[in-house]
């Protein structure tokens, strides 16, 4: 028999993991509309992930080119910056937000 080792948090969360580059790649291929808002649905629709989980967390592999608004849980600070940079916008809930 083996102990039980480590911790597992009731509360923690998690993520539906996608990067820039997957995103610009469903963009390109025209399964996501580059003028509506890109959600959690949105990226389930166009195959970009599975399921939702607890949320989307975009990180900021690749680059992104298209002008694109973002709904989404979690965002690292490189993302948001790529993302701000070419002209789109990022919307965290407020508890994303203040971490």
């Amino acid at each position: 028999r083996l102990p039980n080792r480590g911790f597992n948090n009731l509360f923690g969360k998690s993520f539906a993991v996608v990067s820039l580059a997957r995103i610009q790649a469903a963009v390109d291929a025209k399964k996501l509309d580059a003028k509506e808002t890109v959600t959690a649905e949105a990226l389930v629709a166009a195959g970009v992930i599975r399921r939702v989980k607890d949320g989307v967390r975009v990180l900021s592999d690749g680059e992104l080119k298209a002008k694109l608004a973002f709904d989404v849980a979690g965002a690292s600070k490189a993302a948001i910056e790529k993302i701000e940079k070419a002209g789109g916008s990022v919307k965290l809930p407020e508890a994303a937000a203040a971490e």
